[in-house]
């Protein structure tokens, strides 16, 4: 038995408990597309490091290099980002190993660290909320050491 004033009162709940609900599957999903980011970066950065390690770069049509190495690496590493990756975002530094390093990309034998900082900005504002800017700034780097490779190609 319901009375008059009460009959609001199970709308009112529903409409809390639905609220919450809601917050919750998209906070799923908006944390689930953060960890799918995350390792999207993760394996940009592998495959950049991967190519950089050869001393190759991407060659034109003549079969010489169309872009130094750095921008090779650059474009790996944006290319397999899968459109994540902005060229501002990633960096290059090399670690002289004694033959001093020739460019960003390092020579052969030369430690090289591939950092992209990428800034995610939650689907779920009530999320972001928590963040400064609404903003998550994700940093993925790796360091690797170049094979040896002949110097003119560096």
């Amino acid at each position: 038995m319901t009375k008059a004033n009460d009959s609001g009162q199970t709308l009112v709940e529903i409409a809390i408990s639905l609220a919450i609900f809601l917050l919750l599957v998209v906070g799923t999903v908006d944390f689930g597309y953060l960890l799918g980011t995350k390792v999207t970066l993760q394996n940009a950065v592998r495959q950049g490091g991967r190519y950089a390690i050869t001393g190759q770069c991407i060659t034109g049509s003549s079969g010489s290099c169309s872009q130094t190495r750095y921008n090779s690496i650059v474009q790996i590493v944006e290319n397999t980002s899968l459109g994540v990756a902005k060229s501002s975002e990633i960096v290059l530094k090399c670690t002289d190993q004694g033959g001093g390093c020739p460019t960003q990309a390092g020579g052969p034998g030369d430690n090289v660290t591939i950092t992209v900082t990428h800034p995610y900005h939650f689907m779920t504002g009530s999320i972001g909320a928590f963040f400064p800017g609404s903003a998550l700034t994700l940093t993925v780097t790796s360091t690797f050491t170049n094979e040896i490779f002949p110097p003119s190609e560096s």
